[in-house]
C-alpha cells in the first residue's frame, strides 16, 4: 500500500500561522516588555495593597492590641479571689 504525501498538507511541522506578520525577534521584543511591565506594576500593586504595613499602621494596631491583652490579664489577676485554708487550729 503506497501514501501520497504532500509537502503542502498542513499536518505535523509543515504548520505556519496565519496572521503573524512580525518576526521572532520582534514577537520576543514585544513579550519582554509586556513581562517587564508586568513586573513593575506587580511591584507597585504590592506596594500599594500594603501600603499600611509599610507606612507603620499595623504596627500601631498590633501595639494597640498587645496593651489591650495585658490590660485585660492584669485585671482578671487582681480579681482572682485568693483562698487560703489555715491549716493551724
Amino acid at each position: 500500500m503506497t501514501e501520497s504525501y504532500s509537502f503542502s498538507s498542513r499536518f505535523g511541522l509543515n504548520v505556519s500561522a496565519k496572521g503573524s506578520k512580525l518576526s521572532f525577534a520582534e514577537s520576543q521584543m514585544q513579550e519582554a516588555e509586556k513581562s517587564s511591565l508586568n513586573l513593575f506594576d506587580s511591584m507597585t500593586g504590592y506596594v500599594a495593597k500594603y501600603e499600611n504595613v509599610f507606612n507603620g499602621e499595623v504596627a500601631e494596631e498590633i501595639n494597640m492590641y498587645s496593651r489591650q491583652a495585658m490590660i485585660v490579664g492584669m485585671n482578671l489577676k487582681a480579681a482572682e479571689t485568693k483562698r487560703n485554708f489555715d491549716m493551724n487550729i
